[in-house]
């Protein structure tokens, strides 16, 4: 019994991490048959956890590829949520009288959310100390990925390509943009350079996804225009193609 605990949350966590999955890729990454794999799906989606999608290839037989379904994703998110939850009351009694007086709703709710995100970037600020863009990269990702926030980066040429197959918090990310937006700025206030999100699962993407100019300049935002303009040349093609694969957003 334990062992089959042990390939069911291997299936799971594998799903959470990679997204979308063949029964012969995760056979493979867990070191079971393919048989055994195939009996915990045929549960998981009886349970409502996974869903499945036939993607047809030139030849031979369809593959059945398995992902986690909402309900799937939120309850792998649970420890993500709780440590949403205790950010977000410090972050409330942080704002200040000058930060919300006469803003709406939304906006309050946005600077709550900036609030969160300084947060995460000061817990682990410790962790990002080198001066190497690539190596901070690196290290970026190190602590990120056990935020569930990054769980990949791909070296563009002249740029980064940070990625998450997952949601830390998709209920949450579906009902307003700032959770999507604090990931990226967390990513930004822990590189220290501008950190441009092309791609969200919020909106519809395959996967969250972050640009990362490697002629960026240190200490620039996302909201600095020099530093923008600086960078767009390099980035709004990366950009315009990444369209062509998913739902692509810039906040």
């Amino acid at each position: 019994m334990a062992t089959m605990e042990r390939t069911r949350d291997e299936v799971l966590r594998l799903l959470y991490e990679r997204g979308e999955c063949s029964v012969a890729d995760l056979a493979e990454a867990i070191g079971v048959s393919d048989s055994a794999v195939r009996r915990h799906l045929d549960l998981l989606e009886a349970d409502g956890l996974v869903d499945t999608r036939l993607e047809r290839i030139p030849r031979g037989r369809p593959i059945t590829r398995f992902a986690l379904s909402a309900a799937g994703e939120e309850d792998r998110a649970a420890e993500h949520y709780q440590r949403l939850l205790s950010r977000l009351s410090p972050a409330l009694v942080n704002l200040t009288p000058e930060e919300i007086r006469g803003q709406s709703g939304r906006e309050i709710l946005d600077r709550v959310f900036d609030h969160v995100a300084a947060s995460v970037a000061d817990e682990h600020r410790g962790r990002v100390t080198s001066s190497n863009l690539d190596e901070r990269v690196q290290q970026v990702l190190s602590v990120l990925t056990e935020e569930g926030i990054l769980r990949e980066v791909e070296d563009g040429g002249d740029f980064y390509r940070l990625k998450n197959a997952g949601c830390p918090y998709r209920s949450t990310a579906m009902e307003t943009a700032a959770c999507c937006s604090a990931d990226r700025r967390t990513i930004e206030l822990l590189l220290d350079v501008p950190v441009e999100q092309v791609m969200t699962l919020a909106d519809g993407g395959h996967q969250c996804e972050y640009l990362v100019s490697k002629g960026a300049p240190r200490g620039a935002r996302h909201d600095d225009e020099a530093a923008n303009t600086a960078i767009a040349g390099g980035l709004l093609p990366v950009v315009a193609q990444t369209a062509q694969k998913g739902t692509t957003t810039q906040r």
